[in-house]
């Protein structure tokens, strides 16, 4: 049987000249084959955009999850000025605009909200072949990307993320601290796996301090770690500084620091819990602040009293008395991932050395029948205050 004319080149023409073969580009028919195979186009005819830099979708997305290109370089920990460098690159290798300006400043063009869509996906499923991979490769190695919060991480997240590089060498681990709200959205958007994070009775972790939800609370799923009550922080000689526990009612008429929502958001619970106790709180509006030791600070000049996790002590030194609270607001700390997204081993041993270096935690909470001898019977002295 003669050779088939058509089988010497990629594009159906015959190697000695003649009529060309109508099969569309990327189609062979192998020497002595019955069948056509499809193969991958040459490196000229792939697309523009699958030559694209992640790094730069990346910034893109966090520059649209941000709002500013200030924002999205504090985030990165990059400058505003490398931010804006990377988007004008991938504007032009997309040749496209991206941002165009409006009285209120920058947005998003529609060709940029077009390729975040695309973005999405592919970053998807990237995060999903690195999970595949991890499992072909078996055992536990490859990348785990922890989120956290501040005081848990201070308290025991970094010690925990150590453990687990001692005991599996061969895994890594991608870490960024924040907020709630602000590691549930880069759940949802895949750039973690794994996060510490807290809610409360009437406030989500999918809710950031402005009350706005990031997510619904159905995408993820939450596994918990313990407890974490509040205490009240009073200024140094105030009439309840010798109360070894302060009752909920014995705050009525004190004047709160900390918005009931709007950076505090154990004010919701807190609220609740003193209307339930009859009384409504005295918030002062003047100050808001989501930080404890700037609440601290403040409830030190005499201005006022606010409340501190347990989770938070030891505090800086401020001129105050922290005090157990019988029946205050309570945060609840847990672990959390993206509903539907099978966990990799990495994963899977990440939240195991997460429980077991909470496992004191959850045991003082249930033992917990009066405030720690180190964090409620001591005044904290400002520099200069005997």
């Amino acid at each position: 049987m003669p050779p088939d004319e058509t089988a010497g080149r990629v594009d159906g023409t015959p190697l000695g000249g003649g009529a060309v073969d109508a099969r569309p580009h990327g189609v062979q028919r192998l020497p002595g084959a019955t069948h056509v195979q499809r193969v991958p186009p040459p490196i000229s005819r792939i697309p523009p955009a699958a030559m694209l830099d992640l790094r730069r979708l990346a910034v893109l997305r966090e520059v649209a999850h941000r709002g500013s290109f200030a924002a999205a370089a504090e985030a990165l920990c990059f400058t505003p000025s490398a931010v804006s460098q990377q988007m004008a690159s991938l504007a032009r290798e997309m040749n496209v605009v991206l941002f165009e300006r409006t009285p209120r400043g920058m947005r998003l063009t529609e060709s940029a909200r077009s390729l975040l869509t695309h973005c999405e996906v592919v970053f998807r499923q990237l995060s999903d072949a690195q999970a595949d991979l991890d499992d072909i490769a078996g055992g536990v190695r490859g990348r785990v990307r922890l989120g956290s919060f501040p005081t848990a991480t201070v308290r025991f997240t970094a010690t925990a993320m150590d453990t687990f590089r001692q005991r599996y060498p061969d895994s890594e681990i991608d870490f960024a601290d924040g907020e709630p709200y602000e590691n549930v959205a880069r759940l949802k958007e895949r750039v973690l796996d794994l996060a510490v994070l807290f809610d409360f009775d009437r406030w989500t972790a999918a809710t950031d301090y402005d009350g706005r939800a990031v997510c619904h609370d159905r995408e993820i799923d939450c596994m918990e770690l313990f407890d974490d009550p509040f205490h009240v922080v009073l200024p140094g000689g105030h009439r309840l500084a010798d109360a070894p526990v302060i009752e909920l009612s014995d705050l009525a008429g004190e004047r709160v620091i900390g918005s009931p929502s709007l950076c505090s958001p154990w004010g919701a619970d807190f609220r609740a819990l003193c209307e339930h106790a009859g009384f409504e709180p005295n918030f002062e509006p003047r100050y808001r602040s989501p930080d404890f030791g700037a609440l601290q600070a403040i409830v030190a000049t005499g201005r006022g009293i606010t409340l501190v996790p347990e989770l938070a002590f030891p505090l800086p030194d401020a001129g105050t008395v922290i005090r157990r609270l019988n029946g205050g607001p309570v945060r609840h700390v847990r672990l959390a991932t993206l509903t539907g997204i099978e966990r990799s081993p990495a994963c899977e041993a990440m939240i195991a050395v997460l429980k077991t270096a909470t496992a004191p935690m959850r045991t003082r909470g249930d033992e917990r029948q009066e405030c720690p001898a180190d964090a409620c019977d001591r005044v904290v002295a400002a520099p200069g205050v005997a």
